[in-house]
């Protein structure tokens, strides 16, 4: 079964100019690098990019250039580098900030040549650059909160900023001036921001929060991907404006049972392909911008991650994911209306129907809240089974049908799987994910406790053997369903998780405690709230075995979190054990740490939850 765990996984799609050739990160030897695949042949290769895991790689408008953010051992503090398509020439690419004390971010390139518009954070604010590679210029568009770089217009008159903390994310159009040549703005037309804003700001200011965004060719006007006046996030286009009047948003695409989740921009404006999240599964739309006619695509995979056209307009490049499948990249050619397997091209190691397709199951809560889930059940076992819950992180993400090598182990040892959506998820609606704000993070808390009484009351978990485990924010989730209700779990396992507020904020990095501020709550003022919620404050109450999984290089939640939830367990005198990787941050990249953390998951999942083979 360590086939699942070490399968090759393909992400971040990016085409070359001329369409002959796709760069995708691939993880093929054991860590992420780039790949390169030639499309009339089949043939790909590896270019060497040095140690740093690369998460990302986008293809220069002028072929010159490939960039990439990578993160030395998968900590937060990312970097960004440019190379040659041919493996020459690898060189950092910043500002003027240092590297060492922030994080550099890749959000895109400009619509020709080779200027990357880069975002750098460090302990006091984000600063958003231009940055052309071949020359090292650089041009400051602004500094603020949580700044990214959404879009330049072709004749790089105008930028299109996105800013604020998570939930509360609103857009600003930087004007560049219109003159040629690269030439620092200290100040701009339009009107004030809030406090803490762009120096600069002309900003759309309706109630809203904009994921991203696009000019059209000729300038005039942005397109949105935005939840501002509606309950789900949809497709609308507004008119740039130089003034102060009003800017009144027309909608292009919304759905009522869906949020639109990603969109891509064919380079001449005219077609869009919308990506909708559909209680988890994607559904593609293609959209003619112009007459607003919608021809619905059917992706080859229940989850597209991402989608990007070639510059002709010709290929639709996706990341997809199903259960069955690992991330992989297919390309949609629309002239032939056929769509190819790019990566990985070798054979899975499994057969057809080994692995486990789950079914979605919606949790009704005491607040009438309906909570989906999926739920994954060993083949030929009845219930009630032994059953974990497992939470997502985010908390602004979601549980969705894709490829979890941990579920299928834990599915061949006799253990269901349920993948929780508590509130606060994103993919259903504005008011669900902000529905655990501040102290709504109780009854979060007490959705963990919900789904496992349902899962017992329908016959799925036996009482006494459901466990709880979850990473990130679900690892927070973990502890405090632990302490909560320990009457509930008979095992835990918490990857990363918070068990300080108070700590977590003084020690995480600068930029992602001033985001998380508007989630959790303000560490001063929302102090004796933060402490409540805190599960470092409760573990006199922890009764459940625990299994502490953490990386040393981890700034987003550090290590600290982590030595607190063991002295804490020990201090509860229940069974405990800690896996700390040296040599991993957040996230668990190199294949052989993911696959000694499933079977020291498995593993302890399956004493406590099934002694003596029961």
């Amino acid at each position: 079964m360590d086939e699942w765990i070490s399968a090759t996984r393909c992400w971040s799609p990016s085409p070359s100019p001329d369409g002959t050739a796709i760069a995708f990160v691939w993880d093929g030897d054991g860590r992420p690098q780039v790949r390169l695949h030639r499309r009339a042949t089949g043939e790909e290769w590896s270019i060497d990019t040095g140690e740093d895991l690369v998460s990302t790689v986008r293809w220069s408008p002028d072929g010159a250039w490939l960039a990439l953010e990578t993160a030395p051992d998968g900590g937060e503090r990312t970097n960004v580098s440019i190379i040659r398509p041919d493996g020459s020439d690898l060189r950092a690419v910043r500002g003027v900030g240092d590297g060492d004390r922030g994080a550099v971010s890749l959000d895109r390139f400009t619509h020709t040549g080779s200027v990357l518009a880069i975002t750098e954070s460090d302990i006091e604010t984000t600063t958003a650059w231009l940055v052309d590679a071949d020359s090292s210029q650089r041009q400051r568009l602004g500094s603020g909160h949580a700044l990214k770089i959404l879009d330049v217009s072709r004749d790089r008159r105008r930028a299109l900023l996105r800013r604020g903390r998570r939930g509360s994310r609103h857009v600003g159009i930087v004007d560049l001036d219109g003159t040629e040549g690269w030439h620092e703005i200290d100040s701009l037309r339009g009107p004030g921001g809030p406090p803490g804003a762009v120096e600069h700001p002309v900003a759309i200011t309706w109630d809203s929060s904009v994921v991203a965004g696009r000019f059209t060719p000729d300038g005039t006007r942005m397109l949105l991907l935005t939840d501002g006046g509606r309950e789900r996030t949809a497709l609308v286009a507004v008119d740039v404006a130089t003034d102060a009047s009003p800017m009144t948003p027309e909608v292009l695409a919304e759905r009522e049972d869906a949020d639109l989740e990603a969109f891509a921009l064919t380079e001449d404006g005219a077609l869009a392909a919308l990506v909708w999240n559909v209680a988890g599964r994607s559904e593609v739309d293609l959209l003619d911008i112009a007459t607003g006619k919608s021809t619905p695509y059917a992706p080859p995979g229940d989850v597209v991650t991402s989608a990007v056209f070639s510059h002709d307009g010709d290929s639709l490049v996706m990341g997809i994911q199903s259960p069955e499948v690992p991330a992989a990249v297919w390309c949609h050619e629309l002239s032939s209306d056929t769509t190819a397997l790019i990566c990985p091209q070798e054979e899975p190691a499994w057969s057809p129907g080994q692995l486990v397709h789950p079914s979605l199951e919606v949790v009704t809560t005491p607040d009438g809240l309906r909570l989906p889930g999926w739920l994954y059940r060993p083949r030929g076992q009845a219930g009630p089974l032994p059953t974990v819950i497992y939470l997502h992180g985010g908390p602004e993400a979601q549980e969705r049908p894709v490829f979890t090598p941990l579920y299928q182990h834990l599915l061949a040892r006799g253990i269901a799987v349920y993948a929780a959506n508590v509130r606060g998820s994103s993919g259903f609606g504005r008011s669900f994910v902000n529905a655990d704000n501040g102290a709504g993070r109780f009854a979060a808390i007490r959705d963990v406790a919900t789904c496992a009484e349902h899962l017992v009351r329908t016959g799925v978990a036996d009482r006494d053997r459901v466990g709880v485990m979850g990473r990130s924010y679900g690892g927070y989730l973990t502890l405090a369903a632990l302490v909560n209700h320990p009457e509930l779990f008979a095992v835990g396992i918490d990857v990363c998780g918070m068990a300080d507020f108070e700590t977590f904020f003084a020690r995480t990095e600068p930029w992602i405690a001033d985001a998380a501020v508007g989630e959790y709550g303000h560490p001063i003022h929302d102090r004796n709230l933060l402490r409540e919620l805190s599960p470092v404050h409760r573990m006199e109450h922890l009764r459940a075995p625990l299994l502490v999984v953490h990386g040393r290089w981890d700034t987003n939640v550090p290590v600290h979190e982590a030595e607190l939830a063991v002295h804490g367990a020990k201090a509860a005198g229940v069974p405990l054990k800690y896996l700390l990787f040296d040599d991993e941050g957040h996230e668990i990249q190199r294949t052989e740490n993911r696959v000694r953390f499933i079977h020291e998951c498995t593993d302890w999942l399956e004493t406590h939850l099934c002694p003596s083979g029961s």
